[in-house]
């Protein structure tokens, strides 16, 4: 992501998708949530992250996680929302990835999510994006979401978050982050190589044959 340019925060970075026809920002999505309390909205959690450098790829600030020593770390604070089924949650997702370097891409990590059947769940959202290739940056798939059919979009799939009953919100998982310490001086890191490999990704259950059934 840095050779394009991501010298901003995710939050700004998004803002730009709505002219590719998002048709809201994720911040703006995450606004509609307000009813569960989600009262900073990820955006502005993510501005925070200014701090720690948000000008290296996704696999660096995930490694800086680990570095910084956010008490807990992500892993556990995403630990939160296992009452919803996330199988090991995307918290040891996350842990995964940060043993196997990236290599099993963030895709493979969703497959994990799968027997709880959120709205065709995130990794049917990313499978659309397949058709363009899941090897490029975080930012040309996020291009890519319009143009593959993103209808339901992060928002619908983050809207079915309060009916499955997650107890802490992403806001609250956030906001302890930022309890945690997640305002760190800028580190530098040494990081080695990762690939992303396509994968066939298996069927998900339904929506309807899923969680909320």
């Amino acid at each position: 992501m840095q050779t394009v340019g991501l010298i901003h925060t995710l939050e700004q970075r998004l803002n730009s998708m709505q002219t590719m026809g998002l048709i809201h920002t994720l911040g703006q999505c995450l606004n509609s949530m307000q009813t569960v309390s989600l009262i900073n909205t990820l955006e502005q959690c993510l501005n925070r992250m200014q701090t720690v450098g948000l000008n290296h790829t996704l696999e660096q600030w995930l490694n800086r996680i680990q570095t910084v020593g956010l008490i807990q770390t992500l892993e556990q604070c995403l630990n939160r929302m296992q009452t919803v089924g996330l199988i090991h949650t995307l918290g040891q997702c996350l842990n995964s990835m940060q043993t196997v370097g990236l290599i099993h891409t963030l895709e493979q990590c969703l497959n994990r999510m799968q027997t709880v059947g959120l709205i065709h769940t995130l990794e049917q959202c990313i499978n659309n994006m397949q058709t363009v290739g899941l090897n490029h940056t975080l930012e040309q798939c996020l291009n890519s979401m319009p143009t593959v059919g993103l209808i339901r979009t992060l928002e619908q799939c983050l809207n079915s978050m309060p009916t499955v009953g997650l107890i802490r919100t992403l806001e609250q998982c956030l906001n302890s982050m930022q309890t945690m310490g997640l305002i760190h001086t800028h580190l530098s890191l040494s990081l080695t190589p990762f690939s992303l490999q396509h994968t066939k990704v298996q069927t998900v259950k339904s929506w309807r044959s899923g969680l909320l059934d």
